[in-house]
């Protein structure tokens, strides 16, 4: 099996291969493994009773799949959202096979719809990039991972199935690798302007996606050539338009940086100070929100309970004094010292706190907030802090076709042989808005099944 990418669908789909009995060749373009995994708060979601029940969340796979419907704007395709759904948890015990550990306490993800977010003890998505490269290590006789090589074009038989794949090393040995099934797992297409702003006729059609908007994916990935590999074979790409913005960007990058708008206890507020959006709303509603606002800005709002101590590393292994030396974020021991190093109104921002509370101590707020109360506390104690955020590139939801065998598939629904993808490359999965926490377990979920079908299939 020739898998074309390595970061976290790529790789899982890799090993899944391994385990099924294959020998895999990775092919990967950049210098470094990983993708957008790597720099991925790794939030992976999942129905878990084990870990939610002792926490008090309800939870359910149909209450999964309906918030994952609901958050896609039921445009998804429900046999692959039903298989997503079904078998997350597995994702979750295969990794955990794989060395990674998980945190007891599920979160939220930005945008997840509910509480069944779950994080890798140690911070990020490169927690799993490290198990994979662990596995790809204790395994070189059946596994081989070039960086620096760049899928060009796909051989085909004269029957139309794919049996390789040809490459060029460091932009100019060619290579030609001969399989019996290639899976694409190349990413998504955030970054390529361009081609961007050339299929934006859906939710987003009102913004100019331009380099005005950043991208949370790190260069040069996310440019949609995997796409391109499978269309040049035979398969069928839809749903381009369903782009993803997310509100955690850095203004002039578009990174995701320093405090995250994942999680709880903290309040989005505008540059007048004001709270103008419900903070545990689906992304797009709140980007379209955050657009409104003056200058297409605002701020993320924390104190003491998500950061007790400044020197202690968050999720993604940043301090608040690490944010504070860079001039990331402001910060005050009270409100109204927060609010001058921000340069808002004082009175507004203290009112946007108090009506954050009163949802917290069990009132209701203008933009239909819900708190939980087994993640929510009121923010009353400092030090206060406050990081500028912007809305960027995040996700893209269109791609290759695929089936729940994630064969690849043209226009009539039938498999292009030898053909597998997985992840971001793919389309159908979470319609016109991905849930937070549902591209890794999308990643691990169908890059296992990739793998699996294509040693199958190139076994056979």
């Amino acid at each position: 099996v020739c898998v074309v990418g390595g970061g976290g669908s790529g790789l899982a789909a890799a090993i899944a291969a391994v385990q099924a009995g294959a020998s895999v060749i990775v092919l990967e373009k950049c210098g470094i493994t990983g993708g957008s995994t790597n720099v991925s708060e790794g939030a992976l979601n999942a129905v878990d009773p084990e870990r939610q029940e002792p926490q008090g969340i309800e939870d359910s796979i149909p209450t999964f799949y309906e918030t994952t419907m609901k958050g896609g704007h039921n445009t998804n395709n429900p046999e692959l959202v039903h298989f997503l759904t079904d078998n997350a948890l597995d994702s979750v015990h295969w990794l955990e096979s794989l060395g990674v550990e998980f945190k007891d306490e599920i979160g939220s993800a930005t945008g997840s719809l509910g509480q069944r977010s779950h994080y890798p003890a140690t911070p990020s998505g490169n927690t799993y990039i490290r198990s994979f490269q662990q596995f790809i290590d204790d395994n070189a006789d059946a596994i081989m991972l070039l960086n620096n090589m760049q899928a060009k074009e796909l051989i085909l038989d004269d029957a139309g199935a794919v049996v390789g794949v040809k490459a060029l090393y460091d932009g100019e040995q060619e290579v030609t690798v001969n399989c019996g099934a290639v899976v694409i797992a190349t990413g998504g297409f955030g970054g390529n302007v361009e081609y961007r702003q050339k299929v934006n006729t859906g939710v987003w059609k009102e913004v100019v996606l331009d380099d005005s908007i950043g991208c949370t994916n790190i260069k040069p990935c996310a440019q949609g050539e995997g796409m391109v590999l499978a269309e040049n074979a035979g398969a069928e790409l839809i749903c381009l338009s369903d782009i993803q913005l997310h509100p955690c960007g850095t203004p002039g990058t578009g990174l995701m940086e320093d405090i995250r708008t994942s999680g709880r206890n903290r309040i989005f507020v505008n540059t007048d100070g004001k709270r103008f959006v419900n903070e545990g709303a689906e992304r797009d509603v709140l980007c379209k929100n955050i657009f409104a606002q003056p200058d297409g800005t605002y701020w993320i709002v924390v104190n003491t309970l998500r950061y007790p101590d400044p020197d202690e590393p968050d999720a993604n292994g940043a301090t608040i004094n690490n944010m504070l030396a860079l001039g990331h974020i402001v910060a005050g021991d009270t409100v109204e010292a927060l609010a001058g190093e921000m340069g808002v109104d004082a009175a507004n921002l203290q009112a946007s706190i108090d009506a954050y509370n009163a949802v917290v101590e069990g009132g209701t707020d203008e933009f239909g907030f819900v708190a939980d109360n087994t993640a929510d506390a009121a923010m009353t104690e400092g030090p206060w802090y406050a990081c500028r955020k912007v809305p960027t590139v995040h996700h893209t939801m269109g791609g290759i076709r695929v089936n729940v065998e994630s064969e690849a598939c043209n226009a009539d629904g039938e498999p292009i042989p030898g053909l597998y993808a997985a992840g971001e490359c793919t389309g159908g999965i979470h319609g016109e808005n991905r849930l937070g926490g549902n591209a890794i377990a999308d990643c691990m979920t169908f890059g296992r099944n990739a793998g699996t079908n294509a040693a199958k299939y190139a076994l056979a």
